[in-house]
Formats: structure tokens, sequence, C-alpha cells
């Protein structure tokens, strides 16, 4: 019995192992046919980088004294920065912020003007979302830990 299912196993692998050229008999002539070959991984055109992260993010981000942060930060390609804060309260305050950014493993860095030598609000920079860092550029946790998150427009 095991030989029998080796046989038909064999013999369907060996079927399927074809080099896309087939010979079809017409009347008395030979018509050939092409199906073509899967294209292998080195042969693929690459594709258009996904990581760019230039653009517009936005999001509610926690805040203790408030009901949240409506935040937006456009990210431009020459390096600088528009950042749009809204406390949202009874009565709202926003403020807006500019400056560069540098991205270094993944992690975005913001460098306010007129910031002097503060330490930079820190992203992690993922496909189509910045994550926001706390001072020592760690991952916030806890209960609102996922309430952190800017996502791209």
């Amino acid at each position: 019995m095991k030989k029998i299912v080796y046989f038909m196993l064999a013999c369907s692998i060996a079927g399927c192992a074809g080099d896309g050229n087939q010979q079809q008999a017409t009347g008395d002539t030979l018509a050939y046919s092409y199906a073509p070959s899967p294209i292998h991984d080195s042969e693929k055109v690459p594709v258009a980088d996904t990581t760019k992260f230039e653009g517009t993010y936005s999001g509610l981000l926690p805040c203790a004294s408030c009901e949240g942060i409506e935040t937006t930060l456009t990210l431009y390609e020459d390096h600088s920065f528009l950042m749009k804060e809204v406390y949202k309260d009874d009565q709202p305050d926003t403020f807006v912020n500019k400056g560069k950014y540098t991205v270094t493993d993944n992690t975005l860095y913001l460098k306010m003007d007129g910031a002097g030598a503060e330490r930079p609000v820190m992203y992690a920079v993922r496909p189509n979302s910045l994550t926001q860092l706390d001072l020592n550029g760690n991952e916030i946790s806890g209960a609102l830990a996922g309430h952190y998150v800017l996502m791209k427009n």
C-alpha cells in the first residue's frame, strides 16, 4: 500500500515539474504552447519605499489635566516640522511649535525652535503611525499606553 502511495506521489510531482513548454498534437503537426515560469525574487522589480515618514499625523493624546490633547504633527522633507496641540477643556488652549527633526534607529526626535538644551520630544516610527515615547526614550506603559499614537493621514 505504501508503495502505491509513493508511486502516485512521485508521478504527481513529476507531472508538475515541467518547464512551461508543452507540445500538443494538432492533426499531423505539433503545436507548442508557452506558459511563463514564475518570476524569482531576485528578478522582481523593487517596490517603492514604504518607510517614508514625511506627512501629517494626528490623534488625541492623553492629558493629566484635561480631556485630551488633539495633536497634529506635520513632517516635511527638509527635516522641519510643525506641531499643533489643542488642549481639550472648557476653555481650550492651543500651542503651535515648529523646529527640526531627525530619525535614528526608528526613533523620531523633535527639536523645537527656541527650546534651548531641553530634551527633544521622541516618537517611535511605525508603519503609518508614530508612538510617543517617555522622556528617556522608552515606550510608555500602563493603562493608557495604546493612546499615545498619532496616525498618518
